[in-house]
């Protein structure tokens, strides 16, 4: 399957970027005399947001009879939005969209194909995986990357804790290592941000036999399963490792640069690894990268996966300068390298190539646990059925309704399994 392959591909290591150089730059759409205007909507940081800047103006330069108008949002309310436009006809020509949200906007005939825009004959096989629908290719991944435990050095030694061992730990022991920091850093210091999302969950799950789908679509987490997540989650806020409910909401809602983690207020966080250079830029700290607690040989909780990815509107009025503008920033020798690793590691070796020797040692620190990670093999995630935008609020409205004693663990993994099952009846 699809993405089986696409872990083939990643378990290459650092060798799992592939050559995506495409289309961008060179001659065809975009190069007549017509004068055109092309949307391109993205989330992102403020970082982000500038990089955007600098590479439409490199992309506009290129191409003199074409302008992009940018529309950057922050993350929440990204999809409302996108669905919004989606209904009424008038979405951004070019979009950023999550791969697990993919297919969702595909079935909606809202994402374009643009196989015969993209020049697939230098892509590594597989390598375009996770963007391809019944053998037709639909967005590109903007790098690849994972989630595991970004970690505040500084935070530790303020607190006088040891950085554990990531080989042995275990979820226990990030319960008390994150109280333990919380009690003694004080001044607003906690020792973990809250854990919370579909991803931890694919987390405990994986690690206990289990995915978050199974491979024909079904709900794949079971009740004992979430319980234990679902227990997980408010013995550490219990303990005081992690925010309390009113703090945690706050945080999740706040921009990376204003989060705990920014402020240089988190000893630990369970996060994508492309966070790490915003959260040590706003800081002003070096972080490292640990793996999830509980991982044991055959029963790794992490997955290599596109960071998000690029595609086109079904009904954008120009999908060919579209397509080659996602092609241009993501590959381009111009405007590739400006993304550094804030999109995940480049797919393209001679952007991380080119990138390399200006990466700072927290940005090292996650092409070294790519690495780390593909080597450590592991079977692949199935295909999401459901998006995180549908799964996610699912899930924390329910870890609110067990961290504010509404209701038990036990009682929420029987209300997860049946809201998941009803959702995906619907969709």
């Amino acid at each position: 399957m699809k993405n089986r392959r696409l872990l083939a591909f990643a378990a290459a290591g650092v060798a799992l970027a592939v050559t995506l150089t495409g289309c961008g730059g060179g001659s065809g759409a975009g190069n007549g005399d017509e004068q055109i205007t092309l949307r391109f909507a993205w989330w992102g940081s403020d970082e982000l947001n500038a990089i955007k800047a600098e590479q439409i103006k490199l992309f506009e330069k290129a191409n003199p009879n074409i302008k992009v108008e940018g529309e950057p949002s922050e993350y929440n309310g990204y999809y409302d939005k996108l669905a919004t436009q989606v209904a009424g006809g008038g979405a951004p020509d070019a979009l950023q969209i999550t791969y697990d949200a993919l297919p969702l906007y595909k079935s909606k005939n809202a994402i374009a194909d643009i196989t015969g825009d993209i020049d697939q004959s230098k892509f590594q096989a597989g390598s375009l995986d996770a963007g391809i629908i019944d053998g037709k290719l639909y967005a590109l991944p903007t790098g690849v990357g994972s989630r595991g435990i970004i970690v505040n050095p500084a935070v530790f030694e303020k607190a006088g804790v040891a950085i554990p061992d990531d080989t042995s730990w275990t979820w226990d022991d990030y319960i008390e290592i994150a109280k333990e920091i919380s009690d003694k850093a004080g001044d607003g210091t906690y020792g973990s941000s809250a854990i919370s999302n579909d991803q931890s969950l694919m987390a405990f799950a994986r690690q206990n036999g289990e995915d978050l789908y199974t491979a024909d679509g079904k709900f794949g987490v079971s009740e004992a399963t979430a319980q234990k997540f679902f227990e997980f989650s408010k013995d550490l806020q219990d303990s005081g490792g992690s925010p309390d409910a009113s703090t945690a909401a706050e945080d999740a809602s706040a921009s990376l640069e204003q989060s705990l983690m920014g402020q240089g207020k988190v000893g630990m966080t369970f996060a994508p690894l492309n966070f790490i250079g915003i959260y040590a830029g706003a800081a002003g700290q070096e972080l490292k990268i640990l793996n999830v607690p509980g991982d044991s040989a055959g029963k790794v909780g992490l997955v290599i996966q596109p960071t998000v990815q690029y595609a086109v509107y079904s009904k954008s009025k120009h999908p060919k300068e579209a397509a080659k503008l996602i092609d241009f920033l993501l590959n381009s020798e111009q405007a590739g390298p400006l993304n550094k690793l804030t999109l995940g590691i480049p797919a393209d070796p001679t952007v991380l190539e080119a990138i390399t020797p200006d990466l700072t040692d927290s940005e090292k620190e996650q092409v070294a646990f790519i690495d780390r990670l593909s080597k450590a093999g592991g079977t692949p995630q199935n295909p999401i059925a459901l998006p995180t935008s549908q799964l996610g609020p699912i899930i924390t409205k329910l870890l609110d309704d067990v961290t504010f004693d509404k209701t038990t663990p036990a009682d929420a993994a029987k209300e997860l399994v049946s809201q998941v099952e009803t959702a995906l009846a619907a969709s």
